[in-house]
């Protein structure tokens, strides 16, 4: 009665707004003022690249200086303490390599352009999302949402959302083309090369590139080569609008590292790192490839009704992961599987005036893989609607309440297909008071509460029917309630500072396909950044979390232990002459177990002791125009500058001190 309660009075307060607000047409126009989620701002702050807003970290990728070339955009999002990397290889960004905020992949949400990314997985890993695909030369904004707040996105964004948001294309009237180029090679073999080229003719625009990464590893049998085409076409439209065309094609060969020495102890190869972790036995030569089509529509326009948005795209994933059974195999064994998905979203934001706005929009999504007698086989079918509306009730209080209703089917292999129907509605909320009118020394200070439901149905074949077994006939969808409690200030010059504390209570906890009692989450986010001096910038965040199996499960309990508690990122960035900067990266994490399985078999535990790491790089602008050429930069680096010997959370040995150059240009 008193969740009914609360829910009755958020629904009369929020038909009170739409009641109360004003017509699209007495709209006046706020000059100089950008708005960033739900907080109306006059001046960036934070370190450079890093705008920070009580809803959200943005990340402009361009502005955000990297030690060399990064592997992948994943580069750019290890600098934040709240996302922590568990893939195997520092040189290979992996698929569902990273956690948000203690949560894997299947409680986070990673978007394209607010478009999930997404796709039935499973098959001997979560196979998700593939962070290598991702087409990063288009990719101009990272934004970070913390939490379940926000109803716009689906409901397994418990730790938050991930949008990579793409340059929006522009009026051409010039013909001549721009191309990007940069390159890099360092320790192990590593190469990358990055080629680009963006123009168009009036409003019709295109962007086409070619990446190239290869690298021998440092672990035994750790080899990768990729190649991936991208292309866009589109066309610039009125009012500040447009509408795109791409498709992308990626081939990626990789090799699965192995034990070294071998699981009986017999086989060692002194040239690569003692490693325990792994499926694979050296005599198994395992190879993990896969092959992906992806094309995606997006549409962008004001019109009379509000911004319309609308998104589409269609994929097709293949992975083959080949390997010798036994000594005696004569040849490999293969696991072979084709994923499908096709999905959409449309949504229109109605700015009834500078106080009130309202977003209101529907996504969909369909997947499938070959798991039926080796047919395209439907596997998950969801829909989602949500409305959320934004109010500045107060020149000093601003408040959004959104709800989010989520269908979903899903099929179960169970000597034929086994469907299951779930269904759930999700209030959202998150409010900010700008304290400066409390007291002078609170100025430029707000304080912001995000509480939210969380429902979320088990929408990933890894979740529900790991390697084709009917484990998830019975389960329940996770349900809860989420708290966000942030404190952000500006406290000198552009140093911006935010500490998030956060609380999330998730009861049906799905773990190794079964329903525990309980899990809590309690976590605190720290971010500080901008300038000391005109010449010297930093950042720092700080990440501590603790999940707690509130039941007496045992597999709850394992499914939650395997996190560092405590996190740290930090860097700076000091112009040493006009055309030379120095880089310095520190990274921190505290100690934890991890645990190796093997076919859902717990096989051994590992401790993984706690870690720092520093990186250093020198960044010199060669030229800022020479001809036809333009912003010439190379860059030395090394990494591990002290040669630390760690492991990461997959129990392999992390890489060693490595040294980088790097070199890119613009035409």
């Amino acid at each position: 009665m008193k969740r009914m309660g609360i829910l009755l009075l958020w629904l009369s307060c929020f038909s009170v707004m739409l009641v109360s607000s004003p017509k699209a047409s007495e709209i006046q126009p706020d000059e100089g003022v950008q708005q960033l989620e739900d907080v109306l701002v006059k001046d960036k702050t934070g370190a450079p690249g890093i705008s920070l807003t009580p809803a959200r970290t943005l990340i402009e990728v361009d502005a955000f200086s990297s030690i060399g070339v990064p592997n992948s955009i994943l580069d750019v999002l290890k600098t934040q303490a709240a996302i922590d990397f568990r893939g195997e290889s520092d040189l290979d960004p992996g698929i569902d390599s990273i956690y948000l905020r203690g949560f894997e992949s299947q409680r986070f949400v990673t978007a394209l352009d607010n478009l999930t990314v997404q796709k039935t997985g499973g098959r001997k890993s979560t196979n998700i999302v593939d962070y290598s695909l991702l087409p990063a030369f288009l990719i101009d904004k990272i934004e970070i949402l913390p939490g379940p707040h926000s109803a716009m996105y689906d409901g397994k964004a418990i730790g938050g959302v991930l949008n990579f948001i793409s340059r929006a294309p522009r009026r051409r009237e010039s013909i001549k083309p721009e191309l990007n180029f940069s390159t890099g090679y360092s320790a192990y073999d590593t190469f990358i090369s990055n080629t680009s080229v963006s123009g168009g003719i009036t409003v019709f625009t295109y962007d086409l590139s070619y990446r190239k990464y290869e690298t021998d590893g440092y672990l035994r049998n750790n080899e990768i080569d990729q190649d991936t085409v991208y292309g866009r076409f589109g066309v610039v439209l009125p009012s500040d609008g447009f509408v795109t065309i791409s498709a992308s094609y990626s081939d990626v060969d990789r090799l699965a590292p192995v034990h070294n020495p071998a699981s009986d102890g017999t086989d060692y190869d002194p040239d690569y790192p003692q490693t325990i972790g792994g499926l694979f036995d050296p005599y198994q030569q395992p190879t993990w490839d896969s092959l992906s089509k992806n094309y995606r529509l997006n549409y962008e326009q004001s019109l009379p009704v509000g911004r319309l948005t609308l998104g589409a795209y269609y994929g097709r994933d293949n992975r083959d992961r080949a390997y010798y059974a036994n000594r005696t195999a004569t040849a490999k064994t293969h696991m072979d599987t084709d994923w499908w998905q096709q999905g959409g979203k449309i949504q229109d934001e109605i700015r009834w005036s500078s106080d009130h706005s309202t977003i209101v929009g529907y996504d969909a999504v369909r997947m499938y893989d070959d798991g039926l007698n080796d047919s395209k086989t439907k596997r998950i079918d969801k829909n989602g609607t949500f409305l959320q509306h934004r109010w500045q009730l107060l020149p000093s209080l601003d408040v959004k309440l959104g709800a989010r209703y989520e269908d979903l089917n899903i099929w179960i292999t169970n000597n034929g297909l086994v469907e299951r129907h779930f269904d759930g509605f999700m209030p959202k909320s998150f409010a900010t008071w700008k304290l400066d009118g409390l007291a002078s020394w609170l100025r430029d200070s707000s304080l912001s509460a995000g509480v939210s439901r969380i429902w979320h149905g088990p929408d990933a074949h890894g979740i529900y029917n790991p390697q084709g077994r009917p484990l998830g006939l019975n389960l329940d969808p996770e349900h809860g309630i989420g708290y966000d409690l942030i404190f952000s200030r500006r406290l000198w010059r552009d140093i911006a500072f935010k500490i998030d504390y956060s609380f999330y209570e998730i009861e049906d906890f799905i773990a190794s396909s079964v329903n525990v009692e309980q899990v809590d989450r309690k976590g605190v986010d720290l971010e500080l950044g901008g300038y000391l001096t005109d010449a010297l910038s930093f950042y720092l965040t700080y990440a501590w979390q603790d999940l707690k199996n509130k039941g007496d499960e045992v597999v709850g309990a394992t499914n939650v232990d395997q996190r560092a508690e405590h996190r740290i990122g930090a860097g700076l960035r000091y112009a040493l002459f006009e055309n030379t900067e120095l880089q310095l990266d520190y990274a921190y994490q505290s100690d934890e177990i991890t645990e190796i399985w093997e076919d859902e078999i717990l096989i051994g535990e590992q401790e993984i002791d706690a870690y720092h790491v520093v990186d250093f790089g020198v960044s010199q602008t060669l030229f800022k125009k020479a001809g036809w050429l333009s912003d010439g930069v190379v860059s030395v680096y090394v990494k591990n500058l002290f040669d630390e010997e760690y492991y990461n959370s997959t129990g392999y040995p992390a890489m060693d001190q490595t040294f980088g150059v790097s070199f890119s240009m613009k035409l």
